[in-house]
């Protein structure tokens, strides 16, 4: 009797980004793995659910995933990046969980989102790691050309304005922003003890607002679907 494969969860939080994780990762042919897509919802609490829902009774059954990967869009932080571009992050902020009012410090879900005067070494102390081998393998495997390596910053609330962009990720020492990233990070990392990566594709630009991702969403995540599944085949030829 042959040996089931180990499995990789991919989890994207929306629709779109579900149907086109569906078409690309899960019609791709691996050698070493299966890979499953998993519509977790928007959000940092729906993310931590839906990795726990899924991951615990495969622990349960005795079939831990060999990894689990966060997957979807991205809103720019740095002037580096262009549209379609995915940024492949083992290192995550989660950048409203701070509290800093000068006389104290306080990390958790009710602190305020406060970057301003902050230094690298807040943001390090802040910042959630993966330092799996076959993770880190994978990263300096990464084509240079369309994969960007760099940290990704976690809120509840959509980044607008130039400005504002640019501090956080000065700030954070981010490049890209969503509402998933580090939830997906924590979870794993911390609660289920799983090595963890996210992929994460630029579908706003600096410059760009809300309305310019919704116009062209369609074709960011075709992007993401591609790319999840090109890092997924590099992957397999690494182990």
């Amino acid at each position: 009797m042959t040996a089931a494969l180990p499995e990789i969860l991919v989890f994207t939080p929306t629709p779109n980004e579900y149907r086109a994780g569906k078409e690309h990762v899960e019609r791709a042919a691996f050698v070493h793995f299966t890979a499953s897509v998993v519509e977790s919802g928007p959000g940092k609490i729906n993310a931590a659910f839906a990795m726990t829902a899924e991951v615990l009774p495969r622990i349960a059954a005795g079939r831990k995933p060999m990894l689990v990967m966060g997957s979807g869009t991205s809103g720019s932080l740095n002037a580096s990046l262009a549209a379609g571009d995915m940024i492949a992050s083992n290192s995550a902020v989660i950048s409203d969980w701070l509290m800093d009012d000068g006389k104290s410090r306080q990390f958790g879900p009710y602190g305020q989102f406060v970057y301003r005067g902050m230094d690298d070494r807040l943001a390090d102390e802040m910042a959630l790691e993966c330092a799996d081998p076959a993770v880190e393998k994978l990263l300096a495997a990464l084509p240079a050309v369309g994969f960007k390596r760099g940290r990704l910053c976690t809120a509840d609330t959509f980044v607008a304005g130039l400005d504002n962009k640019l501090g956080q990720g000065r700030a954070f020492g981010a490049l890209a922003c969503d509402m998933e990233s580090g939830a997906f990070a924590f979870t794993a990392g911390k609660l289920l003890r799983l090595p963890w990566l996210n992929l994460r594709v630029v579908a706003d630009t600096l410059n760009e607002t809300l309305s310019d991702y919704f116009e062209k969403e369609g074709d960011m995540v075709d992007i993401l679907g591609a790319k999840t599944a090109r890092a997924l085949t590099i992957l397999d030829g690494l182990l």
